[in-house]
């Protein structure tokens, strides 16, 4: 459990990050459900085959290549 100063502490940031985002014309949300995100694990598979590499090494834009559509899905 968190100590009061830390609470404090906690809700300075935020205060400070709700009231930038209000200064751009938008809020923060948290998403209530842990975003998922869906690949298509055997055309990856052969993807990485062919490139010869791990598929711990793709970058964030060969990962998209992969991705179901719609790519965003809240379980």
């Amino acid at each position: 459990m968190l100590s009061d100063d830390e609470i404090r502490e906690t809700m300075k940031a935020w205060r400070v990050i709700d009231e930038a985002a209000e200064r751009a014309g938008g809020y923060l949300a948290k998403p209530k459900r842990p975003l998922i995100i869906e690949f298509d694990y055997r055309a990856m598979t052969d993807y990485c085959r062919e490139k010869g590499v791990h598929k711990m090494d793709l970058t964030e834009d060969e990962l998209r290549l992969f991705e179901f559509n719609p790519p965003l899905v809240y379980n």
